[in-house]
């Protein structure tokens, strides 16, 4: 099974204050533990962060990112890049 995590997922589970993150924090320690791959991109990364540092303390932001960061070098998520190759791929 593969997981794709967009921008909606990644601010529920950076922010606590979501009103669904407990259900999903409990959701991907689950599929984490079941070794399911998750996948994501640099755009949706970028997205993800411009609106973590809005939305919430720096501190709470830089420690979602820290996470993330990790689980790309772990190997439990995996970040798919869009060049601009694949950009046009996408969109024709």
């Amino acid at each position: 099974m593969k997981l794709f995590i967009d921008t909606w997922g990644w601010i529920v589970l950076g922010n606590n204050r979501e009103p669904r993150h407990t259900e999903l924090t409990s959701s991907y320690s689950s599929w984490k533990d079941q070794e399911v791959m998750s996948y994501t991109t640099d755009y949706i990364l970028d997205e993800t962060f411009t609106l973590l540092f809005r939305r919430v303390p720096f501190k709470e932001a830089k420690h979602s990112l820290d996470i993330i960061d990790l689980a790309i070098k772990k190997g439990y998520l995996r970040l798919e890049r869009i060049t601009a190759e694949r950009f046009k791929k996408i969109n024709c």
